[in-house]
């Protein structure tokens, strides 16, 4: 017996067989050499013909049932999924979002949520454009992956092949840093490290060559520590072999041939009409209206999109590159941007211990299955990316808020709905993890005991530099315990608050920016000589 078998349902392979005792094709051959013509004929008629239209029935039923497919996978397992939404929007008190699903190639569920800005009517549409913060950096991970496919780069060679004049602090990561290393965050750099660089006035030219001046905190190829100042890197090898910038190239290569006709990698996309959020913070029932945070690094943040927009990147990386028969990227540039490049712990909503960092994404296991994740925030919105490659599902999710933790909220839901419950009330563990994000509003740390300050605020002021950040001035403030402070060419604004002694807390305006605490120091005449930092390094008197 033969049995011919196809078909695939559900995501997995599910066989449908049809068996002959002897194959179609050798029994009429054997029958031909010694039947008469006209009994050939009509033995042939009563079995070609039946077969010929089950075949034009599969034909027509394959045809017409493509969409309807995926809709019937995912209905079921949306039904309450809006009141779910808003429910959490109300919890974490969020405005306004969107939510995207794609369920084998389709996008089975889209829907905008709330308002762009507080007190205000303009509603959130899957049109409404966000940025979309570090989950950017999957972008930048795409961009270069079309590189990679045409030649002109590779994940594994040293940049210095592409940058000869390329360098970190560290002359052997100099020789040896790859693409890979700098994606992955596994260079040995200090975990956003550099970040405020980006905010000082400097073209991308002056911040590579700073770049030597990062501290190699960690060994090289040693651990996992999120750097953004990696992927600003990255950007700019990438600009190099392609002879575009970062933003332009980006544009061309992903944006644009997915037919993302409201996104952008330059940060003026925002703005280009009014169907945009507006950010907002505060702390737990005390949302505001707040500036938007432009990215510091623009390859580890900039990208401005939609929730329409961005299932198109879903649709691309779960159909192994390609998007509406465009192959954008190949299939094994996808799988290499989805391979595990080092272990990096904990990781996802059960805390899969064997977490993994991949090119411009995380991966870990939820109930056996592997889910591919990226999230990004910035000061006002969050961002989420979610996608399940055996099963063909992925979840976008954006907020025009800070420091909330609904985009992992609908991540968890959507999950168990599309794996399996878990059996854990992973609802109750994100509304524990939200105050860890409450706590991130920090407020400089008050000793029991302040002491007064030996050097004063007249000798302090004045001119310090740093090989890293270049030069600040500080200036005396209203009364003895402030001072302002400006910082690089363009003289980016922050406040020094006395804490103690002769130590100061340094702050700025966008939150997301490192404080810090400066120790001044004196020669025995009573000059300053400079001040020591454990986050932005050493400055000396100018």
């Amino acid at each position: 017996m033969k049995c011919f078998c196809t078909s695939r349902m559900h995501g997995k392979e599910h066989l449908s067989c049809i068996c002959h005792d002897i194959p179609l094709k050798t029994q009429t051959a054997d029958f031909l050499t010694t039947a008469r013509p006209s009994i050939v004929v009509n033995i042939m008629s009563r079995k070609i013909i039946p077969v010929l239209i089950l075949i034009a029935a599969a034909l027509l039923l394959a045809a017409g049932c493509t969409q309807p497919a995926a809709e019937n996978r995912s209905a079921g397992k949306l039904d309450g999924f809006d009141a779910f939404v808003t429910q959490k929007m109300t919890e974490y008190e969020v405005p306004g979002a969107v939510v995207g699903i794609v369920d084998n190639d389709s996008v089975v569920y889209l829907k905008g949520f709330g308002v762009r800005e507080i007190n205000k009517s303009g509603k959130v549409d899957p049109d409404t454009r966000f940025q979309i913060a570090s989950v950017t950096k999957y972008i930048t991970a795409q961009a270069i992956g079309t590189l990679v496919d045409e030649g002109k780069l590779t994940w594994d060679t040293p940049v210095v092949t592409y940058m000869p004049g390329f360098k970190l602090n560290d002359p052997y990561v100099s020789e040896h840093v790859t693409l890979r290393d700098l994606l992955a965050h596994r260079t040995g750099l200090k975990e956003y490290d550099g970040d405020t660089l980006g905010r000082l006035g400097y073209s991308n030219s002056e911040m590579l060559e700073r770049m030597r001046y990062l501290n190699q905190t960690y060994g090289f190829r040693e651990r996992y520590a999120y750097s953004n100042a990696g992927y600003f890197i990255a950007g700019e090898v990438a600009a190099t072999a392609d002879h575009k910038s970062w933003e332009n190239l980006t544009d061309a290569r992903i944006i644009r041939p997915l037919n993302m006709t409201r996104s952008g990698a330059h940060p003026e996309t925002l703005y280009l009409d009014d169907n945009h959020v507006v950010a907002h913070g505060g702390s737990e029932g005390n949302v505001t209206v707040i500036p938007l945070e432009e990215a510091a690094f623009p390859a580890g943040g900039q990208v401005v999109s939609t929730g329409r927009d961005m299932t198109q990147i879903l649709r691309m990386m779960l159909n192994d590159g390609s998007v509406d028969g465009r192959q954008v990227l190949t299939q094994k540039t996808v799988s290499d941007i989805h391979a595990a490049s080092m272990v990096a712990g904990r990781d996802g909503p059960l805390g899969d211990p064997n977490g993994a960092v991949c090119l411009g994404c995380d991966a870990y296991s939820f109930l056996g299955e592997r889910v591919i994740e990226k999230n990004g925030a910035l000061e006002g919105v969050r961002a989420i990316v979610i996608l399940i490659p055996d099963k063909k599902v992925g979840l976008v999710v954006i907020a025009n808020k800070q420091l909330t933790v609904f985009p992992e909220a609908v991540r968890d839901e959507f999950l168990e709905r599309y794996i399996g419950r878990s059996g854990v009330d992973l609802q109750a563990r994100e509304k524990l993890n939200q105050k860890g994000w409450y706590s991130l509003m920090k407020n400089m740390d008050v000793p029991a005991e302040i002491k007064p300050a030996i050097i004063p605020v007249s000798a302090i002021a004045g001119s310090y530099t740093s090989n890293l950040y270049g030069t600040m001035i500080i200036k005396e403030g209203p009364d003895a315990g402030n001072m302002t402070v400006l910082l690089g060419p363009a003289k980016y604004p922050g406040t020094l608050v006395h804490q103690t002694n002769d130590t100061w807390y340094l702050s700025w305006p966008n939150p997301d920016d490192a404080v810090s605490y400066l120790t001044f120091t004196a020669n025995s005449s009573g000059t300053v000589t400079g001040f020591t930092s454990s986050d932005y390094g050493p400055f000396t008197r100018a």
